[in-house]
């Protein structure tokens, strides 16, 4: 579908340049642009706003979530979502999930995960820019949900398919459905996962985890309210044991 909105844009280009007709006035003292053809005018004009009507009437309404975590599971997850991708006829949007280290000027660290993965799906896998997105204050699953779906809502997308293991995509399902319950979003909202494999020490840390972020959302009443209860101390622990 891109290739038809750009061969559609090409041609408009075409017709205006057809359209007009300009003279230059003096040695270099300026140029006068002057409309030649009316029909030809409004052949462009039709073209290139068909060509941006259908790109995003076609644009996909599904994005492919990349929350980072080890730089081992950030790898998988890459993985997992560039095999999507390519079996994915109208090319869906990148999103990479995570905190952004920043240095001292604001900007982000070339060392960070975020700029790593970024480098990857650019140099790797020819990502152009205008297929991703970037969110980058995320600190844990549940901010990366909250961030994510911020994101997407503003693109007006239902959909998303996040790269994960099978106990983080858990949780993930946690916050969709207090989500729905909450409004955030649409029941029609889709939620679904690209699954990586998962070692039997981030399976006891997942249920771990799991049972954590249930009990932080039931208490708190809501997503935004358990947003603000900061677990980052248990998850270190229970890391360090397992």
């Amino acid at each position: 579908m891109k290739k038809i909105h750009l061969f559609g844009l090409l041609i408009g280009f075409i017709f205006l340049l057809l359209s007009i007709k300009i003279t230059f006035t003096g040695a270099i003292i300026g140029t006068n642009i002057e409309i030649s053809n009316i029909l030809f005018l409004v052949i462009s004009l039709t073209f290139v706003i068909g060509s941006i009507i259908l790109y995003v009437a076609n644009r996909s309404l599904e994005s492919l979530v990349i929350p980072t975590g080890t730089l081992e599971s950030d790898q998988k997850r890459i993985d997992a979502v560039m095999k999507s991708y390519n079996h994915t006829k109208d090319k869906p949007y990148i999103l990479v999930s995570g905190y952004i280290d920043r240095d001292e000027q604001g900007r982000p660290k070339k060392e960070s995960q975020q700029s790593l993965i970024y480098k990857e799906l650019r140099k790797t896998y020819k990502i152009s820019p205008s297929d991703m997105l970037i969110e980058g204050k995320s600190k844990d699953t549940l901010e990366n949900f909250l961030y994510t779906i911020e994101k997407l809502n503003k693109k007006g997308i239902n959909h998303m398919k996040i790269a994960t293991n099978p106990t983080q995509y858990w949780r993930f399902k946690l916050f969709e459905k207090e989500a729905k319950r909450e409004g955030i979003i649409e029941s029609s909202f889709k939620v679904d996962p690209l699954y990586t494999n998962e070692s039997l020490s981030e399976f006891a840390y997942g249920v771990l985890a799991y049972i954590k972020d249930y009990i932080r959302v039931k208490s708190a009443g809501s997503l935004e309210e358990a947003r603000n209860k900061k677990t980052g101390k248990f998850g270190n622990l229970v890391k360090k044991f397992i």
